[in-house]
């Protein structure tokens, strides 16, 4: 038998069958379905469904917001009847960033009264829970002097006053039969807000004054009004009535159209520092002005001089009339216009003759005032220094005279003490007791004015 191998080479692989081809060429298509399958369809199915599923989500949001939309109208309602009922409560307290607005109810109150308040001091702000909520207590004392009526008056402008105030303490004195004295303290309720910024608008205070720990200090000052004034006389012969180097002084404002800021800068003509004064007048039908208060200066004035005056220095040109407040002891407020108007740059001495009445004084000192006339609006800035006062030939010959100031004795003390006090020793006693009618060895009853030999 003979054995053909046909076309068969070595080395020529195997023979692999058309049947077998079909397989493998199946496999491979079948393999490359899976694969397609698994790196292309499913992944494809994954993202379908989850972009289907974030359909959903949107179309549940877009028909909740088409339901809230469908209540627009009913929502606004009841916003504007919740605003409406927040305006209401929150009218009735001051907000944390509202201290003008305090501030310019209290020199309303005081401009409207007749007391005489001869001096206001403010409290370090107290955070107090109120109905649930924290809330901070803005307090103001005012000392007072008047009749009862007038008092009533006052304690009436403070229970209707449409802002939540509290009446903390008041205290009641007789001086005659006429005549009351004593302090109100009081608390403006606030609530919310920001902090009040040491350099913001309508009030600032770096140099606060305290509440004294006697009450009638300013008005003693009154009785007293020489004491004050002990001054002396500069190279142009005027009475030093203040250098103004205290730290008791401050901004205030009778209009809402009216914003500053006042404090202490190491800069002055004279001495160490001087007042800086800033301000925006935005005048409305009627003047408006700014205060500088001088309150706690007790700058007290006991007979006419033929002038009075103060340094003040300008940037520049003003339509602004700068002027001086002067109060009575029956609480009439005077005022002594300097200047119509700033014409000058740099320092300038501006001075005017006060009410020549003898039956007004004492009187005291309480504000520099920055007025500007209706329909105008202006700002700027203006430094103060030095109050002066001028008398007149016959008067400053008194120098060469005895002069005395007044005293008004206080529980516990003896003449051996007020020497002390006075003169630096207990020795002058006996001067002391001669001069007021009194035995060298009394014990002067409290509340006794004395007559002290300067």
């Amino acid at each position: 038998m003979e054995l053909k191998l046909g076309n068969n080479k070595p080395g020529s692989g195997l023979n692999i069958s058309t049947k077998e081809k079909s397989l493998l060429l199946l496999l491979a298509v079948v393999t490359m379905l899976w694969l397609f399958h698994k790196y292309v369809i499913t992944p494809q199915e994954l993202e379908i469904q989850r972009l289907k599923a974030e359909k959903a989500s949107y179309e549940e949001e877009y028909m909740k917001m088409r339901e809230i939309l469908s209540k627009e109208s009913t929502i606004r309602k009841e916003y504007a009847a919740l605003l409406e009922d927040y305006g209401k409560t929150a009218g009735k307290y001051y907000s944390g960033d509202e201290q003008p607005e305090l501030m310019y109810m209290i020199n309303g109150i005081i401009d409207r009264s007749k007391l005489n308040i001869p001096g206001i001091s403010f409290r370090e702000t107290e955070t107090a829970e109120l109905e649930g909520i924290d809330a901070k207590l803005s307090g103001v004392s005012l000392a007072y002097r008047g009749s009862y009526s007038d008092l009533e008056k006052l304690l009436s402008q403070l229970r209707n006053n449409p802002r939540r105030v509290l009446i903390e303490e008041l205290s009641i004195h007789r001086e005659d039969a006429e005549t009351l004295s004593g302090q109100v303290a009081f608390s403006a309720v606030t609530f919310g807000g920001k902090e009040t910024e040491k350099d913001g608008y309508f009030y600032a205070n770096e140099f606060t004054a305290q509440g004294k720990a006697d009450p009638f200090e300013a008005f003693k000052g009154y009785a007293e009004a020489a004491e004050g004034n002990s001054g002396s006389w500069d190279e142009e012969k005027r009475l030093l009535l203040s250098d103004l180097e205290s730290d008791a002084v401050y901004f205030m404002s009778i209009g809402s159209g009216v914003t500053g800021a006042v404090e202490k800068i190491p800069e002055g003509k004279f001495g160490r520092t001087s007042v800086r004064a800033e301000y925006y007048i935005s005048a409305g039908y009627q003047p408006e002005r700014a205060y500088v208060v001088l309150d706690d200066q007790n700058i007290n004035i006991k007979y006419p001089p033929s002038s009075i005056g103060i340094w003040a220095y300008s940037y520049g040109y003003s339509p602004v009339t700068v002027g001086l407040r002067f109060q009575s002891q029956e609480g009439e407020k005077i005022d002594l216009k300097l200047s119509e108007g700033v014409n000058w740059v740099g320092w300038k001495y501006i001075s005017a003759s006060p009410t020549q009445d003898v039956n007004v004084y004492p009187l005291k000192l309480d504000r520099i005032y920055i007025e500007l006339g209706p329909e105008k609006d202006d700002y700027g800035v203006l430094l103060f220094d030095r109050i002066e006062a001028e008398y007149t030939d016959n008067e400053e010959s008194a120098e060469n005279q005895d002069s005395f100031e007044f005293y008004v004795v206080q529980p516990g003390d003896t003449l051996r003490g007020i020497s002390e006090k006075f003169y630096g020793t207990g020795s002058r006693y006996t001067s002391i007791a001669k001069d007021n009618g009194l035995p060298k060895n009394s014990a002067p009853e409290a509340g006794r004015i004395l007559v002290i030999r300067k």
